[in-house]
């Protein structure tokens, strides 16, 4: 399991110490990691190959709008949270 976050890696790597989550994931990619951020879908599949999985092999938790779109366009499955608005239409 990865996390792939925008957020700057010196964020994340403290969150996730302060709630003793960094053992749960094999990979971590932060927006530092990648050169361009979401919507683009760089920090999905470098999670992806970092996991060794094909992307189609990958399943994304978005809670954003940029999230879902840089998902979508990795090739990847994705599951919106329900707190994201939804667009109108």
């Amino acid at each position: 399991m990865a996390l792939a976050s925008s957020s700057p890696r010196r964020l994340v790597e403290a969150t996730l110490a302060r709630f003793g989550f960094r053992d749960r994931f094999d990979a971590v990619v932060t927006g530092d990691c990648v050169a361009r951020p979401k919507p683009a879908p760089d920090i999905f599949l470098e999670a992806a190959r970092r996991l060794g999985l094909p992307r189609e092999g990958c399943v994304v938790l978005e809670d954003s709008l940029a999230g879902v779109r840089a998902a979508s366009a990795a090739g990847m499955r994705v599951i919106r949270s329900r707190s994201m608005p939804r667009r109108r239409r």
